[in-house]
């Protein structure tokens, strides 16, 4: 895609750059300063309220914002460039911040350079208050479009930005495995990561071309290279035409063999697409985006809601709900669940999952009580997380039909076990006793069995599904499944690889599920081969 560069970091929220008729800047010039006195007035009230309580140091940090506020170089340079630039304030104000920020970082003396901090609260403040005041946006318009471009990203940056309608993404951090950018795939966003010292070569505007099918970018790409890449777009768009065929196909290869071939969501926006893809389920539906964009913890009331509208919109196709997969890498929400901070110093490895929600039962029983209720609608399943006992999957599945019979629930509701840890597989016969499925969760699976953080670009040549290893232990897990004649399927980013598609179809996988970008791509693979047993 080509697109313009608009610079993004955590805290800083993603704004409209718009160009504005002459007639409107007036306008525009009101609602910022609108805004400045908004802020103004908040910063007068604290600080009455913290000189009434005797909290003198608080109080001279206002008095430095309220400072910072009334500085000529801030809001009236700002209003200045809504005019000269015909720009809307938003883009005005962060344009004025970019250049105070960089007076800042040419100050060598460490304390006075870090007050720029200062100087982006006030901004943050102010722009809130456009934002809040301004007619609400749904979508980033520009022509061309947005590519924000970033340190690096969490998982929810990327929904946030892709709600607003961004086109792409570019990281200086991370791995290609890591969370945010297996999300990026998922909902088609273009992305890239690893992109070292990007920041410090573009500037807000630039002309940039990302390919995100090739794995680069091009910084003021030349004319000759904007028709090329052009040209580029314009092929994989009748690529994808063609693709389009495979959404009314039954998954199933050369020789007849069915495996299905399902998606992996987080969103009920995903939903509908998926309908449309065709696919032949939900493999995985990762809870914890429900959990993560409320202020509250959601209540059993509004997980029900919300799962019940992901299950109404699959007309019929199962849905996977995976139950709540956090621990100390979301140390916030880990708090709001638990009452208490974290301690571990390997979230990774500490207690997430089921170890966590079996700790806490009140939150398990919400979220299974909710996802219960939502099968009045449709087929749905649950799957554990981090499984590495048998006594975790029967003390589930006792929540589980403890709250069928409180609620009254007849149908048949399964209970899968996720194979993400090594130990889960050595203990694969016995697991497959008390479970209802099998779920590969391969993205962990190769974290834990290489030791190599997927999200570290430096592990990148470890984290590898190559390593005969991991063969290994699916092969070991399917036998386990086949066995007591239970599905088993593979859910994690090894199931959207066309070079391992023959491998699963040869083992008698059950299914795949994967990003919805790969869907089709993987059905038409599948059409191509021949199922041969492996003996």
């Amino acid at each position: 895609m080509i697109g313009r560069v608009q610079k993004f970091s955590s805290g800083r929220p993603a704004i409209s750059e718009i160009h504005l008729p002459t007639e409107a800047l007036e306008k525009e010039q009101s609602r910022l300063s609108s805004a400045v006195q908004a802020v103004l007035q908040e910063l007068n009230a604290e600080h009455a309220h913290l000189l009434g309580l005797g909290h003198h140091d608080p109080v001279l940090i206002l008095e430095a914002h309220r400072m910072l506020l009334l500085d000529p170089e801030l809001v009236d340079k700002a209003l200045e460039l809504i005019v000269r630039e015909k720009i809307n304030a938003e883009w005005a104000l962060r344009r004025q911040l970019d250049v105070i920020e960089a007076v800042f970082d040419c100050i060598e003396d460490e304390y006075l350079r870090s007050k720029k901090n200062d100087v982006a609260q006030v901004v943050h403040r102010i722009m809130s208050h456009l934002m809040g005041h301004a007619p609400r946006l749904e979508s980033i318009q520009s022509d061309p479009p947005i590519i924000f471009v970033a340190d690096d990203l969490s998982p929810s940056d990327i929904v946030s930005l892709w709600r607003l309608g961004a086109t792409g993404v570019i990281c200086q951090q991370g791995g290609v495995n890591a969370h945010s950018i297996i999300i990026a795939r998922g909902i088609g966003l273009p992305a890239l990561v690893g992109s070292n010292e990007i920041l410090c070569q573009l500037h807000d505007g630039d002309l940039l071309i990302l390919d995100a099918e090739r794995g680069c970018w091009i910084a003021h790409p030349t004319v000759k290279e904007q028709g090329q890449y052009q040209a580029f777009i314009e092929a994989m768009d009748v690529v994808r035409g063609d693709l389009k065929q495979f959404s009314k196909r039954s998954s199933q290869s050369r020789n007849g063999y069915h495996m299905d071939v399902m998606a992996n969501l987080e969103f009920r926006e995903e939903a509908e697409l998926a309908v449309a893809l065709g696919v032949d389920g939900v493999g995985l539906f990762r809870t914890e985006f429900i959990f993560m964009q409320d202020v509250e913890i959601p209540s059993e009331i509004r997980q029900y809601q919300q799962y019940r509208e992901i299950v109404k919109a699959m007309s019929g196709s199962v849905v996977t709900f995976r139950l709540l997969d956090i621990g100390g890498d979301k140390p916030a929400l880990f708090q709001q669940l638990s009452g208490c901070h974290y301690n571990g110093e390997n979230p990774a490895m500490g207690l997430r999952g089921v170890r966590m929600l079996l700790q806490w039962p009140a939150v398990l029983k919400a979220q299974v009580r909710a996802i219960l209720r939502a099968s009045e609608y449709g087929r749905v399943n649950i799957l554990v997380p981090m499984v590495t006992n048998c006594s975790e999957m029967i003390a589930v599945r006792e929540i589980v039909n403890a709250c069928c019979k409180e609620l009254g629930v007849s149908n048949t509701i399964s209970v899968g076990c996720m194979i993400e840890v090594p130990g889960a597989v050595m203990i694969a016969d016995d697991l497959a006793e008390v479970s209802d499925f099998f779920s590969i969760g391969t993205n962990d699976l190769i974290q834990y069995t290489l030791a190599a953080d997927r999200g570290d670009e430096d592990m990148s040549y470890v984290y590898s599904p190559e390593h005969p290893a991991i063969l290994q232990l699916i092969k070991m897990t399917v036998k386990a499944a086949h066995k007591t004649s239970i599905p088993v399927t593979i859910c994690g980013e090894l199931a959207a690889n066309p070079e391992w598609t023959q491998v699963f179809l040869n083992l008698g996988l059950t299914g795949l599920s994967m990003s919805l970008n790969s869907v089709l791509m993987i059905r038409r693979h599948l059409s191509k081969l021949e199922y041969k047993e492996v003996t």
